[in-house]
């Protein structure tokens, strides 16, 4: 990771490294603060499901949708047996996963490239490793190749002790059973050099990557939504599939609240397939390019991980096929010890002509920054919705996307409609003794759908929020006004108050620079101080204009049109 990725200029927090269950709990706790709790299915075999209540271990085995809702079989474990119960529900979100149940009961197809790796994750923890890694060779990601062994160790807490071993796995020569506790034991002792005693294998999966899109994101009348992994799967390089799930779920949650609360007609969820589809499909192109950069490193070994495949192919589709499970293992087993012996210091020196050309092409590779990237700024933070719940400014850029290049990119502010707020810290002028700062994202509100316009105090930017205002009190749009003042300028306050009247529904806020020489919020956001910018309860810019508007009243009913799917016209 970059410095400039903890220094909290593009955002008001830095970048980190999570592990998945980690994740999961913590949203439970969170969960609980907001009045959910948790139930237990053997003590709720036959109840009702109320409002905030977890049912865990559950899985889904039917859907059957109604014209105004869905109903869901769902089956769980009670006392040793498999039970059943139906869930009526108005809306279904699939987020259950790469393997999604709900997608396959839709029967949604995935697009792209299947079974690009098989592989095998191996949860483990060894304090002892840990330390050893702190002390000799810090870092998050291992790619390690010895004449031994070969495998991808993920470091998800050093000081814990925490890891994840990805090897590759080439069924049915090789079988599950022979990932045994003991057996992933020895492999990680040679993979690290080291005979350490606490290693305590924790669990042991095979998975198969893939790069796909699900086909749709909605079915059944927009009743049944899919996010995460179940509407999208990419290989393991970039943190994509977790920050492009999180993302889903960001921009779904303000349109499934607008139309539970009665704010928006259920069409709306229309934008959010429209939206979250490009941007599945760029992150799958640019996860497929990190993988490949990744495997220039063994291919640059002599280990070309699409020989090994080929190979593995060739016993299970052709000829290969008809021998004895034990002599394809054989075969499998020898191939692959004589790639490995390639790895030996006999082999990669200096001395040796042949080693020394492999050397050479692999500093090249890093030297250029060709090998798999860590950081994507520009797609966690920059990544930009081009048509959707938006009010877009030229129809000629619709469809036009910068193609992925598989290089770090740094990651741009900008206001453009589709494009994430931008950050700066701000504070309240309403409590000028107060020294809490906060930043421009935290102007949108968690805890209930609102839209947020964020104008300077002018007097024509005043006459467009009273517009607004008053669009919205009509239309019953959730709606609150920020008025920007300069770094240092408090001196006019009141004089909102006194514009806006009879409206309340503002706040005013001052710039807080980090140095005299930093830019303003409108040149943060590329614009003038006599624009304005619309935000959404995604922090996503909805609309914007750089300029006095002829007409307010007309001009904000056909933006909330556009954006909410209310007829305001």
């Amino acid at each position: 990771m970059q410095p400039q990725d903890f220094d909290q200029i593009a955002s008001p927090v830095s970048v980190a490294h999570f592990s998945q269950y980690k994740l999961s709990r913590l949203l439970l706790k969170h969960l609980e603060k907001l009045g959910f709790h948790m139930v237990n299915s053997e003590k709720h075999e036959h109840g009702s499901i109320g409002e905030r209540e977890i049912f865990m271990g559950h899985g889904c085995i039917a859907i059957n949708d109604a014209e105004r809702g869905v109903t869901v079989t769902a089956s769980f474990l009670s006392k040793g047996k498999y039970m059943t119960r139906d869930i009526q529900c108005h809306f279904l979100v699939g987020t259950d996963g790469a393997g999604s149940s709900v997608r396959k009961s839709l029967g949604i197809n995935m697009r792209g490239e299947k079974d690009l790796q098989k592989l095998v994750s191996v949860h483990f923890l060894s304090e002892a490793l840990g330390q050893y890694l702190i002390k000799e060779r810090p870092g998050m990601l291992f790619f390690i190749f010895n004449k031994d062994a070969i495998g991808v160790l993920v470091a998800h807490d050093l000081k814990q002790g925490e890891f994840v071993l990805q090897v590759p796995f080439y069924p049915p020569q090789q079988k599950l059973e022979d990932f045994s506790s003991e057996m992933c034991k020895r492999l990680i002792f040679k993979l690290v050099g080291l005979e350490l005693a606490d290693v305590n294998v924790m669990d042991i999966k095979p998975w198969v990557m893939h790069a796909e899109v699900a086909e749709k994101f909605l079915s059944c009348n927009n009743r049944i939504i899919l996010a995460g992994d179940a509407a999208h799967r990419f290989p393991p390089a970039g943190g994509f599939g977790m920050n492009t799930g999180i993302q889903d779920a960001h921009n779904l949650a303000w349109k499934l609240a607008s139309v539970i609360e009665g704010v928006s007609p259920i069409s709306i969820l229309n934008s959010y397939e429209l939206e979250r589809s490009q941007i599945a499909q760029f992150n799958t192109a640019l996860s497929v390019q990190n993988f490949k950069a990744a495997m220039k490193v063994p291919a640059a070994l002599g280990l070309d991980p699409t020989v090994a495949n080929a190979v593995h192919r060739a016993l299970n589709d052709t000829v290969g096929s008809i021998l004895p499970s034990v002599l394809q293992r054989t075969i499998l087993d020898g191939i692959f010890s004589i790639g490995r012996a390639q790895l030996s210091d006999f082999v990669l020196n200096e001395n040796n002509p042949f080693g020394s050309a492999r050397l050479a092409k692999l500093r090249q590779i890093f030297e250029e920054g060709q090998s798999l990237q860590l950081q994507f700024p520009a797609e966690d933070l920059g990544f930009r919705y081009r048509k959707g719940a938006l009010v877009s400014e030229d129809d000629s850029v619709l469809n036009v996307h910068e193609a992925p290049t598989g290089r770090r990119r740094d990651y741009i502010p900008c206001s453009e409609p589709g494009s994430r707020l931008p950050h700066m810290n701000v504070k309240l002028i309403s409590n000028p003794s107060s020294k809490e700062i906060f930043s421009t994202l935290d102007l949108v509100s968690v805890d209930k759908v609102e839209f947020v316009l964020i104008i300077a105090p002018f007097k024509e930017s005043y006459c467009l929020a009273r517009a607004a205002l008053e669009v919205a009190n009509k239309f019953k749009l959730p709606l609150k006004v920020c008025v920007m003042w300069p770094n240092g300028s408090i001196d006019g306050t009141g004089r909102s108050e006194a514009a806006l009247t009879p409206w309340k529904s503002f706040e005013e806020v001052v710039e807080v620079k980090r140095s005299s020489d930093s830019p303003s919020w409108w040149d943060i956001c590329q614009m003038t101080d006599r624009g304005a910018i619309l935000v959404r309860p995604d922090e996503h810019v909805a609309w914007r204009t750089k300029s006095r508007i002829a007409d307010p009243i007309v001009t904000m009913k056909s933006v909330f049109h556009i954006v909410t799917g209310v007829d305001c016209i």
